[in-house]
């Protein structure tokens, strides 16, 4: 049925996609030696910036008119530590490192981003 050249077009396709997915994942999600900074914003406007390195260790709080959000970064990642918001959505979303995740706590409209100093042209990537 099938000859034996087709079996070996077969297995060097399969090879061939396997490997540009590979590649792909290591360019687009940001691991790839790219400096990475957090971006934190709060109804549309950037208050605060930091590099986003291992090392790079510390905490802050956004005190807003409804409630607070105490942001931590350490070991090269980022997450929302604490919340007064009902539903906690933000800090159930855990630690982030990869451009670019976010967090968003929508009640206090307050977006934690990861962001790369080399912008891909890739939009947004689904995992």
């Amino acid at each position: 049925m099938f000859t034996k050249a087709d079996k070996y077009l077969a297995v060097i396709l399969i090879t061939l996609a396997f490997l540009g997915i590979g590649l792909n994942v290591y360019y687009i999600s940001g691991d790839n030696g790219r400096e990475k900074s957090v971006a934190v914003i709060v109804d549309g406007q950037i208050v605060k910036t930091f590099p986003l390195r291992p090392g790079y260790t510390g905490e802050f709080r956004i005190d807003g008119p409804h409630g607070y959000n105490v942001i931590e970064y350490k070991d090269g990642r980022v997450r929302m530590k604490e919340a007064d918001c009902p539903d906690k959505i933000c800090i159930l979303s855990g630690w982030i490192s990869t451009p670019p995740q976010q967090i968003v706590c929508l009640p206090y409209r307050v977006v934690v981003k990861v962001i790369a100093e080399n912008a891909t042209d890739v939009d947004d990537i689904v995992r």
